[in-house]
């Protein structure tokens, strides 16, 4: 379960980082990231039902999403705050799917550790 503190509650929050964070996407998973002042990394996972009608589908790929997060949580660089989103055609994913995109994404936007990408390559 990813930890309370790396949590994005706030409304104000999530529209900050859609308004001024960078963007980045790989295989129907998109990432908007923001750098801020807090020691810690705190991600959201906005799945809305243009995703699925189906709340469960919705939570299934939420709970995907924070697992996959939670794995790399501790090879991110700290200091940020990032949404993920997904494509409303990603309906099949599996969970070992999502990892491996995931770790695409978070490379892609340059938020691992430099030593974390070489390790385990």
């Amino acid at each position: 379960m990813l930890p309370n503190q790396n949590r994005l509650t706030q409304r104000s929050d999530f529209a900050l980082i859609y308004k001024n964070g960078s963007y980045a996407a790989c295989d129907g998973i998109a990432i908007k990231f923001l750098k801020t002042v807090n020691p810690f990394i705190r991600a959201g996972f906005p799945i809305g039902k243009s995703y699925s009608k189906k709340a469960t589908d919705r939570n299934r790929m939420r709970r995907f999403l924070r697992e996959a997060t939670r794995m790399h949580l501790y090879s991110l660089k700290p200091g940020y705050d990032f949404v993920l989103m997904v494509n409303s055609g990603k309906n099949t994913l599996q969970f070992s799917e999502t990892v491996i995109i995931l770790r695409r994404l978070f490379i892609k936007a340059n938020l691992f550790i430099k030593s974390d990408i070489q390790t385990k390559k």
